[in-house]
């Protein structure tokens, strides 16, 4: 039950300020009689007005001051605090002047306390009087002056209204955010006649209860001594109490008197007021002040001056009040714009003048508010720019920089834009943060780019330079380089054209390399003036890239724009030599760098011919001859064809056999360079490949895929090297010449297999000679051994080369189906086929060389060959050392 009473207690002590307001506590407090005053923030969420409240005000006003006051009485005591508490908050809310204190959101009351929101105080005059740590509320002598008149004019409004203050003194003088003072306090405001013409309102004897609280009776220290011993009410007993608060701000905020809240003690002070004024520490205070204190601290009111003439006192002729006078806001809108104009270029002279504190607090916000009037904003802009350069960063971007922004986009007058640029280095740079100045102060640099007036845009490309170097490198290359891209091409103003070169200039130390090229070249390449001072701005641009861009850039497209513009007819002979130097100097770069380009290719070249090289003398082939059917090679490493799992394994090695009964696959693949090594037996070499074999492959002896059943196999780019890859002598690599042909015993069923799988790795190396193939790979004429023992071959081949040249012709098959006479070689891999007769390989006639020779759809020996006969008698002779076998 209790938790329940709590929060209800709770939410109905929630007021609407409460709920609209984020109150700082972190701060303490400043005070008013019973009031507490607090600074304030508005929520955002909280975008309707207050009911009763004034609207603009709330729309306008973020940062407020809440007044409170936390009940800790009860009975009758409560009652008259409350009643004297909303008394002088529904008086402040009724009073609508310039120079008193503004309500925002109306008096709350709640259970424990009462609330309201006025604008933003920092003080009471009684506490910035004595504050000595607090330097937003320290007094100068300018400050105080501008403070008085504006509290006479307050009493001026009140006594026109027949209303009297009644307890005017320090404590119920407020000093808003702008250094203005505000009257408040009106607990005892009375008016000098009852409403509905009742008559002059009746005095009251000013009594001191000891047992409330000291702001609940009035302050006997600043009480007129008319009102208290002769009973009299008017506007003189405000003036008196008005001299005494002009002592009080000249003495630290200590009175003229100590009357101790007793009638006595004031009338004997009053007494003695005309000695005491000329006394000799009164003087120390200055004749204009003591003037003043002599007019209004009077024991007989009709000698006292008035408001009206308070103002117009001898204390007030000073130049400084009457410009801070002339700034009020009633004041500057009665005068006409010529009066308007030369206050604000004679103001510019007086700020030196002013103390800092007070052109921060007093002369600033003035100012920025006369900025409404666009006409003269030429006018007010230099004062604004003088005053700034004196704040600190965090000032400047929350006080002035908001109310400079909507100015960024207003082009007419120029003035305006060309002032605001003039200050974007010495101003707007050091006094904001990098991310600030780029969202913020940026658009002001791009609405000048893109402004109609040829001043304003000139004026920015001057200020280009210097931002590129502060700017982030995305933020120039992505936003900066694009406006001047697209101003560069669309202006015809060769003043502005030239401008953005410069500022060209000046980014290409900062923009990378692919938008200079990419970018950047090719607007310079469509530049059509051929005014000098154009040219000679592009040539510098230019220059300058030839640093960042590569060598085809600069082939390609700047050395021939170079010399187009070079031809421009107005150049004269200096600007013209100029221009050959740069070309000079860049050719000369181009030359070296692709000079130096061309050399390496060469080298690596070199490196990767002489790598093909010793691979083909004992790398791939012997690896894979050594490996055999398992592709591991000597070392241990694995070719790259069982890597990926091409090579023939020892365990498929009779399906590929019986697949390829003649082993033409295997001798295939080493002519192509496969690392499977030749096939059984002693395989052939590049010269038994007919001369008329091409580039393209054509399928041996007409064998197609229908034929064999299988794909037609593609020969190895290794075994048709270009010209380019050779060797440039024919002596750096020994051609071989093939042995000269040799029957093939016959072998038996039972050791066709092993000799298959035994064959001895070839040690042949095939090389170019001269540099090139000739598109054919033939045995080379340099074999001195080859061309005395075969003769005869030699010159049957056509002259094509010294050494001989090897064919298998055999006759076409008679059937259609698939019938091959056995062989040695495949007699042990196809058991089903039954022996025939042994093939003999011999040479043929160079008549019968080339397809023609392949006959048929089956490959089968066109007659039988004598093992022993002529043929072969000669081939043993040649070869008599010669073992195929071994």
């Amino acid at each position: 039950m209790a938790s329940f009473l709590s929060q209800a207690s709770s939410y109905f002590g929630r007021t609407n300020i409460s709920v609209n307001y984020t109150i700082d506590e972190s701060q303490s407090p400043a005070h008013c009689g019973l009031w507490k005053i607090f600074r304030a923030t508005r929520n955002a969420s909280s975008l309707a007005p207050a009911a009763g409240g004034s609207s603009s005000a709330s729309a306008s006003k973020n940062t407020v001051s809440i007044w409170t006051h936390t009940f800790n009485t009860r009975g009758q005591v409560r009652q008259r605090i409350t009643e004297q508490l909303k008394k002088e908050a529904s008086s402040l809310t009724r009073l609508r002047h310039p120079c008193i204190l503004e309500v925002v959101e109306p008096l709350e009351e709640s259970r424990n306390d009462v609330t309201f929101a006025t604008e933003q105080v920092f003080a009471s005059l009684s506490e910035a009087l004595v504050s000595d740590h607090r330097q937003d509320v320290q007094l100068d002598e300018v400050e105080i002056q501008k403070g008085l008149l504006q509290v006479a004019r307050g009493l001026e409004f009140l006594h026109t209204a027949k209303m009297v203050h009644q307890n005017l003194s320090p404590d119920s003088i407020l000093i808003n955010a702008k250094g203005d003072w505000k009257l408040a306090g009106f607990s005892f405001l009375t008016p000098l006649e009852l409403p509905g013409g009742g008559g002059k309102t009746p005095w009251t004897f000013p009594d001191y209860d000891p047992s409330l609280p000291p702001a609940m009776s009035r302050n006997f220290d600043y009480m007129a001594p008319e009102y208290a011993l002769d009973e009299k009410l008017g506007p003189e007993n405000d003036m008196y109490s008005l001299g005494c608060v002009v002592y009080a701000v000249h003495n630290k905020g200590s009175p003229p008197f100590r009357n101790r809240n007793s009638l006595p003690n004031l009338r004997g002070n009053a007494d003695q007021l005309a000695t005491t004024i000329g006394s000799q520490s009164w003087s120390r205070m200055g004749s204009d002040v003591l003037d003043v204190l002599s007019s209004l601290l009077t024991r007989f009111p009709a000698a006292r001056l008035t408001a009206a003439s308070f103002q117009q006192a001898r204390y007030f002729n000073s130049i400084l009040v009457s410009t801070l006078k002339f700034m009020e806001r009633d004041s500057f809108a009665g005068r006409t714009k010529e009066e308007r104009v030369q206050y604000l270029k004679g103001l510019l002279k007086i700020l030196p003048q002013f103390s800092d504190r007070l052109l921060r607090r007093k002369v600033l916000p003035a100012v920025l508010e006369l900025m409404t009037d666009r006409s003269l904003l030429p006018f007010i802009l230099p004062n604004v720019f003088h005053i700034s350069k004196n704040l600190s960063s965090l000032e400047f971007t929350n006080s002035v920089l908001p109310k400079l922004k909507p100015l960024f986009a207003v082009q007419d007058p120029p003035q305006n834009m060309l002032l605001l640029l003039d200050q974007i280095e010495p101003l707007f740079v050091p006094k904001t943060a990098p991310t600030t100045f780029r969202e913020e102060v940026t658009p002001l640099l791009y609405a000048a780019l893109e402004a109609e007036n040829v001043l304003v845009q000139e004026k920015a490309l001057r200020t280009v330079p210097r931002l590129a170097e502060i700017l982030e490198y995305a933020h120039v290359k992505e936003v900066l380089f694009p406006k001047l891209a697209s101003l560069f091409a669309k202006t015809k103003v060769l003043s502005v054209k030239v401008n953005c070169l410069i500022c060209f200039h000046a980014m290409v130390g900062i923009l990378d390399k692919y938008t200079l090229t990419e970018k950047l070249v090719p607007i310079l390449a469509r530049i059509k003036t051929k005014e000098p001072s154009v040219m000679v701005a592009t040539l510098a641009v230019h220059e300058s890239m030839a640093a960042k861009v590569d060598r085809e850039t600069l082939a390609t497209a700047i050395i021939p724009q170079l010399w187009v513009m070079s031809m421009g007819p107005l150049l004269n002979a200096d600007q013209f030599g100029r221009f050959m130097k740069a070309v000079r100097e860049m050719s000369t770069r181009v030359e070296k760098e692709h000079t130096a380009h061309l050399r390496d290719v060469k080298r690596m070249q070199d490196h990767t011919d002489s790598y093909t090289a010793d691979a083909r003398a004992g790398g791939p082939g012997a690896n894979g001859a050594a490996g055999g059917v398992t592709g591991i090679g000597a070392g241990g490493e694995i070719d790259f064809a069982t890597l990926v799992g091409q090579t023939k394994t020892a365990r498929g090695a009779d399906k590929a056999v019986a697949d390829d009964p003649f082993g033409l696959a295997d001798d295939f693949g080493a002519l192509g360079g496969g690392s499977s090594g030749l096939g059984s037996g002693a395989g052939l070499v590049a010269s038994d490949i007919s001369p008329a074999v091409s580039s393209t492959p054509t399928p041996i002896g007409g064998l197609t895929p229908t034929h064999t059943g299988r794909s037609a196999p593609k020969p190895s780019t290794s075994s048709l090297l270009s010209s380019s890859t050779a060797p440039s002598t024919a002596s750096s690599i020994p051609a071989l010449a093939p042995p000269p042909s040799f029957v093939r015993p016959p072998l038996s069923a039972s050791s066709s297999s092993t000799s298959s799988r035994s064959a001895a790795p070839t040690t042949s190396t095939i090389a170019p000679v001269n540099g090139s193939w000739n598109s054919v790979l033939q045995p080379s004429s340099s074999h001195p051994k080859s061309a005395a023992a075969t003769p005869t071959a030699s010159s049957a081949a056509g002259g094509g080369g010294a050494g001989p040249n090897y064919n298998i012709s055999l006759p076409p098959a008679t059937g259609t189906g698939w019938n091959p006479a056995p062989s040695s070689l495949s007699s042990s891999l196809a058991p089903a086929i039954e022996p025939a007769a042994p093939v003999s390989i011999a040479p043929t006639p160079a008549a019968s060389v080339g397809p023609p020779g392949w006959g048929g759809s089956v490959l089968q020996p066109n007659k039988s060959a004598a093992v022993g006969g002529a043929g072969a008698k000669s081939t043993t002779d040649a070869w008599k050392d010669f073992d195929p076998f071994a």
